[in-house]
């Protein structure tokens, strides 16, 4: 190739760089505008899906918000939240932006239904002054330097759309944990940050009896060794759907099945965030583990995408597709002690 060719494709390199430039520059001054980014794109890519998703979920019963000041809450490092877990025996009920939105009866398409008793409890359970209860907030509201561009559009479309309806909730002069704790790769760039994440988390259950208390479809450890430090797990099933509905019957499992010297790692949405305040104040130590599992396949897989994994259900995922994989798998069999559908 010629010299003058290659100027010429230098130079149309560099003016799609200066133009994602601009576009990337431009995106993010109407977000601080409060504009709608992408109201002259005529793509439907994942950014801009993501955008009209959360004004449509924010849209309803939306008030006049006033600029103010966002107060400069206390987050507490998550190696420090595990270690007030392990050598306090704390628990962990966590708050995402999902959980504020039960909270605010924000329509949101899911798998648990609205409530006003959910919404009362989720609110309970966020305002306790139970001492062995660290709450955990999304830590992505006050600080999202370290996360990919995607997520720091969701926070920042958290923070300014939702602004004072979340800010109401929450003390100021309280120390909250990071609700992401336990979700420390999809959203992150530093995949080093990622392995030392799941590093740390694993010394909460490392030669604990485990028990677990999950949907029917969620299959926590299967297929990977994240709990493969365990002395032993057992598994309470509940719904995968409005297990809410279920929650006194599912707490009397607990009472029934589980020791106050076996740890209670509880992945059922909302349901899970309260499950952990009721069984903190009836002498177990619980852990709102959320996606942890998920997390840690799509980490294990090295895929930037939010895709379905074989044989649990991912709600995040496009197509929620769940196959039947470990249904039959004589371990996870092994390891149901009670059933709660």
């Amino acid at each position: 190739m010629s010299n003058w060719q290659n100027w010429a494709v230098a130079l149309i390199l560099l003016l799609c760089i200066v133009r994602i430039g601009q576009r990337v520059y431009a995106f993010f001054m109407k977000v601080r505008e409060k504009r709608n980014p992408c109201e002259n794109c005529a793509t439907g890519c994942e950014l801009k899906q993501l955008y009209e998703k959360k004004r449509s979920e924010y849209s309803d019963g939306k008030k006049e918000i006033k600029k103010k000041i966002f107060p400069d809450f206390t987050i507490i490092p998550n190696e420090k939240t595990v270690n007030l877990i392990i050598n306090e025996n704390k628990s962990l009920s966590r708050f995402g932006d999902g959980e504020f939105m039960w909270i605010l009866d924000k329509n949101q398409n899911s798998y648990q239904d609205n409530s006003p008793q959910l919404a009362q409890e989720l609110l309970e359970t966020l305002q306790s002054n139970d001492k062995n209860l660290l709450i955990g907030i999304p830590g992505g509201i006050i600080d999202s330097s370290k996360c990919r561009l995607q997520a720091r559009m969701h926070w920042l479309i958290v923070k300014n759309e939702d602004f004072s309806d979340i800010l109401k909730y929450l003390n100021p002069s309280r120390r909250y944990c990071d609700a992401s704790i336990t979700r420390p790769y999809i959203d992150y760039n530093n995949k080093v940050f990622s392995q030392n994440s799941f590093n740390n988390l694993k010394r909460i259950w490392d030669k604990r009896k485990v028990v677990i208390v999950e949907g029917e479809k969620t299959k926590l450890g299967m297929g990977n060794n994240l709990f493969d430090n365990t002395i032993s797990i057992q598994r309470i099933i509940c719904p995968a759907q409005n297990a809410y509905e279920k929650i006194d019957r599912i707490m009397e499992a607990i009472r029934k099945y589980v020791h106050k010297d076996e740890l209670i790692l509880a992945a059922l949405g909302p349901t899970a965030t309260i499950l952990v305040a009721r069984a903190c104040q009836m002498g177990f130590q619980a852990i709102d583990i959320g996606h942890i599992d998920i997390e840690y396949m799509w980490f294990l897989s090295g895929t930037l995408l939010r895709k379905s994994i074989e044989g649990k259900y991912v709600n995040e995922s496009s197509d929620r597709i769940c196959t039947n994989k470990y249904d039959d798998d004589s371990t996870y069999l092994s390891s149901i002690i009670e059933k709660v559908l």
